[in-house]
């Protein structure tokens, strides 16, 4: 190879340093690289996708109190917690023995 030819990379050259593409966006032999190989171009592009669908899987923020509440009536309901109240009072009885 003469100075100033770039390498041509291969496939596994090029999934190897992939996560560091994604981070800097690529240097030209990795970007001439993924024009001309429509095996890591497919790669990258179902990546990008996921990477994509992935966001809109997180919630973009806490629910309310409100939310809470309502699982926690519900499961009170369904017999499945203690109401709050009796843990609250019991929780209280414990403090005071524990006082005595």
């Amino acid at each position: 190879m003469k100075w100033g030819e770039s390498k041509i990379m291969n496939c596994a050259e090029f999934q190897k340093v992939l996560p560091y593409i994604f981070e800097t966006g690529g240097n030209t032999d990795e970007l001439e690289h993924l024009k001309t190989c429509p095996i890591c171009s497919d790669l990258v592009q179902d990546l990008r996708y996921i990477a994509d669908q992935a966001k809109l899987l997180l919630p973009l923020r806490d629910p309310s109190p409100q939310v809470w509440d309502n699982i926690q009536n519900s499961l009170e309901r369904e017999g499945l917690v203690k109401p709050q109240a009796a843990r609250a009072q019991s929780a209280g009885k414990k403090k005071i023995a524990s006082r005595e």
